[in-house]
């Protein structure tokens, strides 16, 4: 399939391309047979002409880049933009040579805390734990280089919350012989989990990614509802420490969305937040001081906070004003974050996950939420002089991530709506990013174990996360400064379906920083196949119980374009003309495909190296783009990404 398809994409170039005009059908023999001496003649010039054609497509097959999950070939992927063979490409420039945006010289100083090494990070549900983790006997390895592909890149790797709705259902049994125990409640559109139990095996995860720091949920909301709860708390105390000794535990976290509790307002409201967290972590302090003592010592002792889904039950305001952190154990601020809900009828692909403009500003309420809360004398008073970091502890594109419209969270436009949101994340003063992930979920960046119909499987959201960490570089040799880039070039929606961003690290000098790289997305959509049966296959939602959808997929024969994207760079920034700017390609056959995903030529598919990287045979690598006249242009397709880096970046 993967040959038909690049076959395909060919012939829509040459189909682009004028054709010369041709003499009726018969001319040319009737013409041989009134002058027979020049039969040898013609015959050589029809030699010649074939011979010509297929060195041309030759050498046209042999520019193209491409990619593949399934093997070391791959789908159809950009020529240089500068190659002859590339198919006609309508600019984005007003005017050919004419800049879209202007970068800064220097990005303007902020007062947040910088992003972290552990920027792109995640967090597991906390029933499926052991399922992304393993335990001591069989540690699920996949996971683990996957985490381990992204700390190479990063210097940091990924730290990995395990919390959310489940931890504050979970009892502690420590005679349950398995990780854990629960029961469902299943509707043909969601399944919720009751009676969670977890068991001594279940911590056995801890040792499963060695380098990776953990928070780890624990109940709130059982522990202030019933005696049970409250003794299940006392009692996990000392295995959960136990297991994170050795510096595995970052945080805490106790308690998860608490202003979304199902209590009413007149008994739950700021003030009884806060009481009961108080009382709680009071009485987890003492736990770990009779067990893990060196886990209650002010520097190693703390968590994250309070974890709101972000309604108006709980104001972060008025919870810090009410003493949420008076004796300074919260280390973090932390809020969830969706784009919407997968249940609601206008969510598309296009309109809600791949729209700059719809990231920006579902974001902007974190961003008014971080400026409010940019204040140590609020956030920190044992410590005045330092802002608490405020993170995204559970993060990703829809609420029930295990339905949604077909194509749209586990298709490639979800790689690109990661890398945008993710970057946007590092613009607004976040300083990390748990992208959230549970066995089944359709969102996942990968699927560690066979469930719910899924096999073991490199999603596409994870190659979007290591485009942003190539963005970022070693952030642990040198933080970065992310700034966006204004496309005020674009006119109308366009400015929707694209955006850009500079990183601009330490040049070395006080306050002077250097441009390291920059990323252009391109979120025109292009599906690499169209439903036979008008569109059904795209409006059908997927079931939690199944995931089959029978519309007959063919491919999409409309030609797919190429977007030529020119930035201006200031001569402060020190790019002389002539520079050789490197590009890297985050490219698929289309925003709806599954597989056939690759970053700068390198799949991650579980089937070819259990996730460890491997590059593609037949993908060109290498690609530059020459600093011209202060500017620099670079040509992405519809439904692709690029990262430029320059030679000073590092």
């Amino acid at each position: 399939m993967v040959g038909q398809k690049h076959g395909t994409r060919e012939e829509e170039v040459v189909e682009l391309m004028e054709e010369p005009k041709r003499q009726p059908s018969g001319t040319l023999s009737r013409r041989v047979a009134r002058h027979p001496w020049r039969t040898a003649l013609t015959a050589l010039l029809v030699v010649f002409i074939i011979l010509a054609l297929v060195l041309g497509l030759y050498f046209g097959l042999r520019g193209s880049h491409s990619s593949s999950s399934a093997a070391p070939t791959a789908p159809s992927s950009p020529v240089s933009p500068t190659s002859s063979s590339s198919p006609s490409s309508p600019t984005v420039s007003a005017t050919p040579g004419t800049p879209i945006a202007t970068l800064v010289a220097t990005p303007s100083a902020d007062s947040f805390p910088p992003i972290q090494g552990a920027f792109v990070s995640y967090a597991v549900e906390f029933i499926f734990f052991p399922a992304f983790a393993g335990n001591n006997s069989s540690p699920n390895t996949f996971s683990d280089n996957l985490l381990n592909n992204i700390g190479d890149i990063t210097g940091t790797k990924p730290y990995v919350r395990v919390g959310g709705n489940t931890a504050d259902l979970a009892i502690y049994d420590a005679d349950l012989p398995v990780a854990t125990s629960e029961s469902w409640t299943i509707t043909p559109t969601s399944m919720r989990p009751y009676n969670v139990k977890i068991g001594p095996s279940f911590f056995e995860g801890y040792n499963s990614f060695p380098g990776s720091r953990f928070i780890h949920g624990l109940n709130l909301k059982n522990a202030t509802l019933s005696a049970a709860g409250w003794n299940s708390l006392l009692n996990v105390v000392p295995v959960a420490c136990s297991a994170l000794e050795s510096s595995k535990l970052l945080w805490w976290e106790y308690g998860n969305e608490p202003d979304v509790y199902p209590r009413p307002l007149s008994t739950w409201n700021d003030e009884s937040y806060v009481r009961d967290w108080q009382n709680g972590t009071a009485a987890i302090k003492q736990a770990l001081q009779s067990s893990c003592p060196d886990m209650a010592a002010d520097d190693a002792y703390g968590y994250v906070g309070p974890s709101l889904l972000g309604t108006n039950q709980l104001q972060p305001k008025q919870l810090f004003t009410d003493g949420l952190n008076d004796q300074g154990t919260v280390k973090e601020y932390t809020q969830h974050f969706y784009m919407g809900d997968a249940g609601s009828e206008s969510v598309t692909l296009q309109s809600t996950l791949m729209n700059h403009t719809a990231i920006t500003s579902r974001l902007a309420r974190i961003a008014t939420a971080i400026a409010s809360l940019n204040s140590p004398s609020l956030t920190n008073p044992t410590d005045t002089q330092s802002p608490i970091p405020f993170t995204l502890d559970e993060a990703n594109s829809l609420l029930s991530g295990t339905q949604a419209p077909v194509n749209t969270l586990n298709v490639f436009g979800a790689a690109l709506w990661s890398m945008d949101f993710l970057l946007w994340c590092a613009t607004i003063g976040l300083s990390r990013v748990h992208m959230q992930q549970g066995s089944g979920f359709l969102y996942n960046s990968w699927q560690p174990v066979a469930n719910a119909g899924m096999k073991v499987q490199t999603s596409p959201p994870y190659y979007g996360n290591v485009a942003v960490a190539a963005f970022l570089g070693n952030i642990t040799a040198s933080v970065p400064r992310v700034v966006s880039i204004p496309l005020d070039g674009l006119n109308g929606t366009e400015k929707d379906l694209a955006s850009a961003y500079a990183a601009y690290i330490d040049a070395g000098d006080v306050g002077a920083m250097k441009l390291a790289r920059i990323a252009v997305l391109n979120l025109h959509a292009y599906n690499a196949t169209v439903a036979s049966n008008d569109g059904d296959a795209f409006t059908q939602r997927n079931s939690i119980l199944s995931r089959d959808v029978r519309a007959e997929m063919l491919p999409n024969k409309a030609a797919r374009l190429t977007r030529k994207f020119t930035l201006a760079l200031p001569s402060a920034l020190g790019v002389a003309d002539g520079t050789q700017v490197s590009v890297q390609r985050l490219v698929a056959d289309g925003s709806d495909v599954k597989d056939g995903i690759s970053w700068d030529g390198y799949s991650y598919a579980y089937e070819l190296n259990s996730g460890l990287p491997v590059l593609l045979t037949n993908v060109t690598i290498g690609e530059k783009v020459t600093v011209q006249s202060g500017m620099v242009t670079v040509g992405v397709r519809d439904s692709e990404a690029v990262v430029l880096s320059f030679p000073t970046g590092g």
